[in-house]
């Protein structure tokens, strides 16, 4: 088995793509990570279930439901997310890298239920839901395939480096590359474009991308299957006239009907429009009232700058810049080569992800069904986010130093409090 480090270099191709120094800096915060990147993750979530119950409030009247019944529902997804990302933020990394292959077979044979007939359910074109019981509504399971693929990549190259950047033999360097990561990755995303949705292939794709950067995959290797990836990407766009519509109407806007096809970006503009500096106010968007069908998942971010501004939108924009620093100094500070390919992933899911739906609402990007995470409803979509937040923060809490630190903080917390009961006890 190789070893699981960031100095091991292989000439050209080295393992790391790094400038200047790693490990941590003399007279810096050792939890800083940590509690940075939880506070970022729980003020998103707080603005995503605000956001999230003021467009419910008006969907769910108008479908003659209970809005706080249905944001319930949402509620819970959030319980068992958080829950979930608590558990994994305890686990050593020894346990997170035996849950690599279970977590990614999972992950397919969800994601195989949806061709299923009677389980599977279309959506706008795209087979990728299938159906929860007791009315919990429905989930789409290559939102764990993210997080499968994550924990997968950081395992496969932190164990079996020598399989395509080791030895003398390029023939059975290739081989073994292609089959213990293209394939799998592949699959995955084979998977998810069978259903017919593009946009979770780009980011399955993104992040493949970004793991295996931070693995140090040579550039040859991106040149060639990057050419391959926009070919197909070419191939599926053209093959599709809704797609295909999307991306005309975008690059020319004034030859397409505003009430068709350029609908929904129009309104998205007009909410940010709306909004101004200060927004609205919370609870008081005018699009989301039946203008903008996608209201609380793709086009939230559309609803949150109206009801709260550009400043609130700002303030969305700098919490997901304060994951990505995170996440970089993780990488940073860790000297485990599965942690910076893990990381890696998870950043650029989660960043890259948040820029595609930032960008398709603003207008610089063509419509692509992307949701803004953490934010947008879905509640598999939550929870995956949610576990993922999780396997960074168990990472964080392994920093050099940091275990220390927490463990000191958590004392002088129990001490403190030792000295308070007692008080509290003999004034009553």
């Amino acid at each position: 088995m190789a070893d699981d480090t960031r100095a091991v270099r292989h000439g050209p191709g080295r393992w790391l793509r790094r400038t200047g120094a790693d490990g941590p800096v003399k007279g810096e915060s050792s939890t800083l990570s940590y509690y940075a990147l939880l506070i970022a993750t729980l003020s998103l979530l707080a603005f995503g279930l605000i956001m999230v119950f003021s467009v419910q409030s008006v969907t769910a009247a108008a479908d003659g439901g209970n809005a706080f019944t249905t944001f319930t529902k949402y509620l819970a997804f959030a319980a068992v997310g958080l829950v979930g990302m608590v558990v994994l933020s305890r686990l050593p990394l020894r346990a997170l890298k035996r849950l690599a292959w279970p977590a990614l077979i999972i992950a397919f044979g969800l994601q195989l239920l949806v061709f299923i007939p009677g389980i599977g359910i279309d959506v706008y074109g795209n087979r990728n839901w299938i159906s929860l019981p007791a009315g919990l509504g429905t989930a789409q399971p290559s939102e764990f395939i993210k997080l499968g693929l994550c924990l997968y990549l950081g395992t496969m190259v932190s164990t079996r480096q020598d399989a395509f950047l080791g030895g003398v033999d390029t023939g059975r360097k290739l081989f073994r590359f292609l089959g213990w990561v293209v394939t799998p990755a592949g699959v995955g995303i084979g998977l998810v474009m069978a259903g017919g949705d593009l946009g979770t292939v780009i980011v399955l794709t993104a992040l493949v991308a970004g793991a295996l950067w931070l693995g140090g995959l040579g550039w040859r290797w991106f040149a060639t299957l990057g050419t391959v990836g926009l070919v197909c990407f070419a191939g599926a766009s053209m093959l599709s006239a809704n797609r295909r519509a999307r991306i005309l109407s975008w690059l020319h806007p004034e030859r397409y009907d505003p009430l068709d096809v350029g609908y929904q970006p129009q309104h998205g503009r007009y909410a940010l429009g709306t909004g101004g500096w200060w927004g609205v106010g919370p609870g008081s968007s005018r699009q989301k009232w039946g203008y903008l069908t996608q209201a609380d998942s793709d086009y939230i971010f559309a609803v949150l700058g109206e009801e709260f501004g550009l400043v609130g939108t700002l303030l969305v924009i700098l919490l997901f810049a304060v994951i990505g620093w995170c996440c970089l100094r993780i990488i940073r500070r860790s000297d485990s080569l599965y942690v910076s390919v893990v990381t890696g992933g998870i950043m650029t899911w989660i960043v890259g992800q948040a820029l595609i739906n930032m960008s398709v609402v603003v207008g610089l990007l063509p419509v692509l069904g992307v949701p803004l995470p953490l934010v947008s409803a879905g509640g598999s979509a939550l929870i995956s986010v949610l576990l993922a937040v999780g396997v960074l923060l168990a990472f964080a809490r392994n920093e050099p130093g940091t275990p220390e630190a927490l463990r000191s903080r958590a004392g002088a917390v129990r001490r403190t409090l030792a000295v308070i009961a007692p008080r509290r006890r003999k004034r009553v």
